[in-house]
């Protein structure tokens, strides 16, 4: 695992530490939330609170959340508890939701149970697959849904790829070009998901769950982005 330092921001280097957002209630009703949003549990803003507290020995530039309402809230409650661990803690000077770091779109399958997804999948794939199998087939994943969705709304792989490439790039860039730090961004499962998929396919099921607030970090040199450690939870304080 990467050790857990801060970086120095020295030569505009950029680190991104991104949040899966906290527990929610269709997380624990076992609904599909792609799009559609429930808020926080309890244990969720727990979660978000324990987080915030365990990253006061880092400064960041910016704070970036989804604009989905259980990012949003995620976002809030870590950098509240943030400053109730640390009072007068430097909080990131600019934040802002984004939409481009929405949750897949699952279309006709938002709010449905998870196992109406399941057999969807097992549909179109023609069999059960098993989890890691799904994850490092996950461009496939996303056109199946898309192929099966009759609404339209449900998004496939290239359009997720080139939504969050662009994201990414646009604050690296505009980090880089301040001076530089670390960035805050809070979003969801299977975006981290596809952003490990994408700089490192052959970690992709490592972990195989990206749990509510947990943090992936990638750092961005100006040309390239490379992957630190996926969906660790060694940041929460008590």
């Amino acid at each position: 695992m990467v050790a857990l330092q801060p970086d120095e921001g020295t030569d505009g280097a950029v680190k991104f530490y991104i949040v899966r957002h906290g527990q929610t209630l269709f997380n624990v009703m076992g609904k599909v939330q792609g799009w559609c949003d429930t808020p926080l549990t309890d244990e969720g803003v727990r979660g978000a609170q324990a987080l915030g507290r365990g990253l006061t020995g880092l400064e960041f530039a910016a704070a970036y959340s989804s604009d989905s309402g259980r990012a949003v809230q995620t976002l809030d409650a870590l950098l509240d508890a943030r400053e109730r661990e640390m009072p007068g803690i430097v909080q990131p000077s600019w934040r802002a939701s984004d939409a481009r770091l929405r949750e897949w779109c699952y279309g006709d399958l938002e709010g449905e149970p998870g196992e109406r997804l399941h057999k969807t999948l097992t549909a179109g794939f023609g069999r059960e697959l098993p989890m890691e199998e799904l994850n490092r087939r996950l461009p496939e994943v996303a056109d199946v849904l898309a192929n099966a969705d009759t609404s339209g709304r449900a998004e496939r792989f290239d359009a997720i790829e080139a939504r969050l490439r662009q994201f990414f790039l646009d604050a690296g860039r505009t980090t880089r070009a301040a001076g530089g730090g670390n960035v805050l961004v809070v979003t969801h499962a299977f975006v981290v998901r596809s952003i490990v998929y994408l700089l490192d396919p052959s970690r992709v099921n490592d972990p195989l769950k990206i749990l509510n607030a947990s943090v992936t970090e990638v750092a961005f040199d100006g040309e390239a982005f490379s992957l630190g450690a996926v969906g660790s939870t060694a940041w929460h304080r008590p």
